[in-house]
Order: structure tokens, then C-alpha cells, then sequence
């Protein structure tokens, strides 16, 4: 931490009177940059940190571009690859500095105000750089929205303190996403703190609302096919029913299944060939087989009629002689 707080102090104090107005320097929310927040010594100095949204994708855009313009440099500068030294990241600035940008100026006559090449003074008004960056940022956001971004814009939830919530950014396919309990909010912003197992950690999240959606407390109940339409009608809570009455009876088992079908049972398999025959006679053989049936098991209406399968030897077997 004291290398890291030496770094930021030595890079700002040449750029400010000590006795000046505050220096505002906005990091990502990485561990060493957390403890510096309230530093006393750079306190001291009239430099504070400010950390950014820890839950917010494009934490620091600024920031990110210039490192990306920077790393870019330097590979035009050093193509063979080497080592980086001090000398190369000093001319990689320099060129970056020295190049014009879309007002036509570039960043060195932007600070001194001065021509680069001839030191003339410029007559340059920082606010009326400031308004004009502005605008011209505003006017492409459409643009800039559609060849990003060809979805439409996510839905703000209806979100109260103490709803569970996910985050979009937290998908995974190795992991589930985690829950959150909103605990404050503040117009379109909410204050968020993350779920351990069954624990609620202390550290808090602010995030925007359409970061985030809401977790439905319903549970969507699916019948079992197995039981009856009536049984779920006593047991379910339906809205004939009143609030104040008791619910249904709540059966412990299953209800019982339906009879098997009985099956008929004929000793005389010519007979059940001529019954299953187009023929409409009458064979009272079958009918008094029937009768000695039904009379020795009472609790078997009706049977299934059923063939005894014959016996044949196969044809590669006809020549041998069975024993």
C-alpha cells in the first residue's frame, strides 16, 4: 500500500498547489485502492480517492482508453517485442500527448494552452471545451447504442427494500447465480448486500435498477397424473373457498387403484375358436364351462379369454427322431 500511495502522490503533487483545491482521483474497486479511501496522509495533501461502483461493468472508462491508446502505442513503438524500459513508455506518452484529437488541438496545447510548435497562446475556454465534449457525446449515444447494443433496453423491476434479486452480470455456466437482499434505495439507484449460504454479508452493493430483476416467490404446482382431478381440487386452496375455512381433507395414501379385469378362463380351445369365428351359433359347451368357472371364484366377473399356444417342432428338426 505505501508503494501504491507513493505512486499516486508522486504523480500528483508537480500537477497541484498544495494549498489548492482537492484532487479527485477515480480507481476501480480493486483491495489496494479500498484502505486508501481513508488515508490521512493523502488527506494531508488534499487528494482522496474515489471508488466507483463495484457491480458496474464499465467501472472506468476513461481510464480504460487511455491504457488501451497507451498499450497500442506501444506496440507500434517496439515491434520486436523487448523488454519495456523507461525510455519507451516516456516517448509512447509523448506521442500521445503530442497527437491532435477531434477539436483539433491536442492534449499538451489543451493544458499549457499553447501552440506546440511555436508556443503562441491559443485562445482556448475550458468550459466551452467541456460543453462541446459533452454534446458531442450525448448526440452519439443513439448511434452508439444501436451498433452496441441491437436489443432493447432492459425493463426497470418494481423493486421494494427487502426483495430478493439477480444480476444480470452474475451469469455463469459453472456456476448458479447469486441472491441479494435489497436493503435501501435511492431513486433509481438500490443498495444491495449478497446472500452466504444462509448468511447476509455485511458489505454493501449500489447498483442501478435495471442491472437487476426480481426473484418471484411463486411455485408453480404440477399435477401427478397418477392421482385423480378431485383430489387436488379438495387439497388445493381454490378461490370458491373462503379464508376462513378450514382447507380440505388431506388424505394421507393414495387413493386405491382401479380392479384389475377379470379374466376368462376356457379349458376347451375349439370352442373359443368357434366363439371368436363370424359364426352366430350358440355352443352350450362353452356356456356350461363359463357357468363351472363363475361358480368356483365368485369374486371374478369376467374373465380374458385366453389360448393355450401349441407346441410345433421346427422344420430343420422334422427328420430326427424325438425321444
Amino acid at each position: 500500500m505505501g508503494s501504491l500511495r507513493d505512486g499516486l502522490i508522486h504523480l500528483l503533487i508537480p500537477l497541484k498547489p498544495l494549498n489548492g483545491p482537492s484532487a479527485v482521483v477515480r480507481v476501480d474497486p480493486a483491495p489496494g485502492f479500498r484502505p486508501l479511501c481513508d488515508d490521512s496522509y493523502l488527506k494531508q495533501l488534499n487528494i482522496s480517492i474515489e471508488i466507483d461502483r463495484v457491480k458496474n461493468q464499465n467501472k472506468n472508462p476513461v481510464a480504460d482508453k487511455a491504457i488501451a491508446e497507451l498499450e497500442d502505442e506501444l506496440l507500434r513503438e517496439e515491434r520486436d517485442q523487448s523488454p519495456l524500459s523507461e525510455n519507451t513508455l516516456v516517448i509512447a506518452n509523448t506521442r500521445l500527448n503530442s497527437r491532435l484529437r477531434q477539436s483539433g488541438l491536442s492534449s499538451r496545447e489543451l493544458w499549457t494552452q499553447r501552440n506546440q510548435f511555436t508556443h503562441e497562446e491559443l485562445p482556448i475556454s475550458d468550459m466551452n471545451l467541456i460543453r462541446a465534449q459533452h454534446a458531442a457525446r450525448n448526440k452519439n449515444h443513439g448511434f452508439s447504442e444501436i451498433s452496441k447494443c441491437s436489443r432493447p433496453g432492459r425493463p426497470i423491476p418494481d423493486i421494494s427494500i427487502g426483495d430478493l434479486v439477480y444480476l444480470y452480470a452474475d451469469r455463469s455456466k459453472n456456476l448458479s447465480r447469486d441472491r441479494y437482499l435489497v436493503v435501501a434505495r435511492d431513486g433509481e439507484l438500490c443498495f444491495i448486500k449478497k446472500f452466504s449460504g444462509n448468511q447476509l454479508r455485511a458489505s454493501s452493493y449500489k447498483l442501478k435498477l435495471s442491472e437487476c430483476y426480481k426473484v418471484l416467490n411463486t411455485i408453480s404446482v404440477h399435477r401427478n397424473p397418477r392421482y385423480p382431478q378431485n383430489e387436488y381440487n379438495q387439497e388445493s386452496d381454490c378461490d370458491d373457498h373462503d379464508e376462513d375455512s378450514p382447507p380440505g381433507p388431506i388424505h394421507d395414501q393414495p387413493p386405491a387403484r382401479a380392479e384389475t379385469p377379470p379374466i376368462l378362463i376356457c379349458e376347451n380351445i375349439d370352442d373359443v375358436e368357434n366363439q371368436d369365428g363370424p359364426t352366430g351359433l350358440h355352443d352350450k359347451s362353452l356356456e356350461r364351462d363359463l357357468t363351472h368357472s363363475k361358480s368356483s371364484n365368485e369374486q371374478d366377473n369376467k374373465r380374458v379369454l385366453r389360448k393355450r399356444s401349441e407346441l410345433k417342432r421346427p422344420a430343420r428338426f422334422k427328420d430326427f427322431i424325438a425321444f
